[in-house]
C-alpha cells in the first residue's frame, strides 16, 4: 500500500477525553469553507466548539451562533488564551495560514488547516518542525483523498483486486474566470499573489490524490498557460510526474465545461473512473469467459453505474449534508477520533510534507526532483 492508508475503516466518530471533557474545537476565518467545518464538528460526539473568530464582528457572532459555539472573538490572540481550544481550525486565507498555524501550536494546541497550508515549502516544513517539538498534530485538508470513491478504490487496491496502480489521472475542470470566480477587478483574490496565481489553491487537492495511489514523487514536469484575458496570471495547467510506485498526470482548466472533478486510476487487473464532484464509481475489469464479451458486461455495468451516480447526485442535493464534502466530514471524523485515542492521526506529519514537496515542484518555474 502507498500513500495514504485511508482504506482503513474508522466508523466511530470522536470520543471525550480522559475524565470525560470533550475536545475543544476553535475555528479562525468564518467564510465558506468553514461552515463546513462547523457543520461537521456540530455532529461529531465528544467535541464541543468552544470559539469562532473572524475579523468582522457581525460574521464571527453569526456562524458562533448558528453553530452553537460558546463564544466568538475578531482577536485571535485574545481566542487562543481565553477559549483555550484543544484544536484550532484554520480556514483564512492562505497567505496567513502559517502565521496563524504557527501561534496555534506555540498556545498548545493541535491544528488543522485548509489548503494549501503554507504559500511556501519552508513555511510547511517550519510549522511541520515545530510541531514535532511541542507533540502536536499539523493536518492539512484533503478531503478529497477520504471521499467515498477514492477510499473504494483505494480498498480495492489494498484488498489485492485491483492489482498494482500503474498510472493515476487527476484533472479538474472548473470555470474560475466567471462573476464569483478568482479573477473580479473589483475583488481581487489573495490566492493571486501565490505561484500559480488561483490555480495553486487547487494543486493539493491534485497533488493529495496522486500521492495517494502511487506515492511520493522523484520528477514533475509541468506546462502553465494562460488562454484568456484575466487577473489571473495562468489559467490552464498540465503536469506528468514520476513517482516511487507508478506515474500521474494532473491538470486544471478554467475554459474545459462542464466543471468536473475527474479521478481514474490504471491498475493491473481493474480500471476506475470517478467525478468526485458528483457520486459518479465506474469500473472496468478483467473478467473470466470470452474476451470478446468483456466489453459487453463492462459497458452494462457501467451504464448502470451511471444511472444510480445521477439519481444519487440529484437526490444529496434536495437531502442536504456534506454533499461533496463528504471526504473532509470523514476526516474531521477520523482525526478527532484519533487525538481522543492518542492514535496517529490519519494524515501523519511525513504524508503532509511528501505532498507538499510535490506541490511545490508543480510551481511555475520548477522542474521538481524530490529532495
Amino acid at each position: 500500500m502507498v500513500g495514504f492508508m485511508v482504506e482503513r475503516s474508522q466508523q466511530s466518530l470522536a470520543r471525550p477525553k480522559a475524565g470525560g471533557a470533550p475536545l475543544r474545537a476553535a475555528l479562525v476565518g468564518a467564510g465558506q469553507i468553514a461552515r463546513q467545518h462547523l457543520t461537521c464538528l456540530q455532529e461529531l460526539a465528544g467535541v464541543e466548539i468552544a470559539a469562532v473568530c473572524d475579523l468582522s464582528p457581525a460574521v464571527a457572532r453569526s456562524a458562533a451562533e448558528r453553530h452553537h459555539a460558546r463564544g466568538w472573538f475578531t482577536d485571535y490572540s485574545t481566542m487562543l488564551r481565553e477559549a483555550k481550544p484543544d484544536v484550532v481550525h484554520v480556514t483564512t486565507p492562505p497567505t496567513s495560514h502559517f502565521r496563524l498555524a504557527m501561534e496555534a501550536i506555540e498556545s498548545g494546541a493541535h491544528v488543522i488547516v485548509e489548503k494549501p497550508a503554507t504559500t511556501t515549502l519552508d513555511e510547511m516544513q517550519r510549522l511541520s518542525a515545530r510541531a514535532a517539538e511541542l507533540g502536536r498534530v499539523v493536518l492539512e485538508d484533503y478531503n478529497y483523498v477520504f471521499s467515498r470513491a477514492p477510499r473504494q478504490i483505494l480498498d480495492w487496491v489494498g484488498s489485492g483486486e485491483f492489482g498494482a496502480v500503474i498510472h493515476v489521472e487527476v484533472r479538474i475542470c472548473l470555470n474560475i474566470l466567471g462573476p464569483g470566480g478568482f479573477a473580479d477587478p473589483n475583488a481581487p483574490h489573495p490566492c493571486l499573489t501565490m505561484a500559480g496565481g488561483a490555480i495553486a489553491d487547487f494543486l493539493p487537492h491534485l497533488a493529495s490524490l496522486a500521492y495517494a495511489f502511487v506515492g511520493p514523487h522523484r520528477r514533475a514536469h509541468t506546462v502553465w498557460t494562460k488562454r484568456s484575458e484575466s487577473l489571473l496570471p495562468y489559467d490552464e495547467f498540465q503536469a506528468v510526474v514520476d513517482c516511487e510506485h507508478g506515474t500521474a498526470s494532473l491538470a486544471f482548466s478554467s475554459h474545459s465545461q462542464p466543471d468536473a472533478f475527474w479521478l481514474r486510476v490504471y491498475g493491473e487487473r481493474m480500471q476506475a473512473s470517478a467525478n468526485l464532484f458528483e457520486t459518479r464509481l465506474t469500473t472496468e475489469r478483467v473478467r473470466s469467459g470470452a474476451k470478446p464479451l468483456q466489453p459487453l458486461f463492462n459497458g452494462l455495468e457501467e451504464g448502470s453505474a451511471i444511472r444510480k451516480a445521477a439519481r444519487n447526485t440529484l437526490m444529496r442535493k434536495f437531502r442536504g449534508g456534506p454533499g461533496s464534502y463528504d471526504g473532509l466530514f470523514e476526516l474531521l471524523a477520523r482525526t478527532y477520533g484519533a487525538l481522543a485515542d492518542g492514535t496517529p492521526p490519519p494524515l501523519e506529519a511525513h504524508q503532509v510534507l511528501d505532498v507538499n514537496r510535490l506541490v511545490d515542484a508543480l510551481k511555475p518555474g520548477v522542474e521538481g526532483s524530490r529532495s
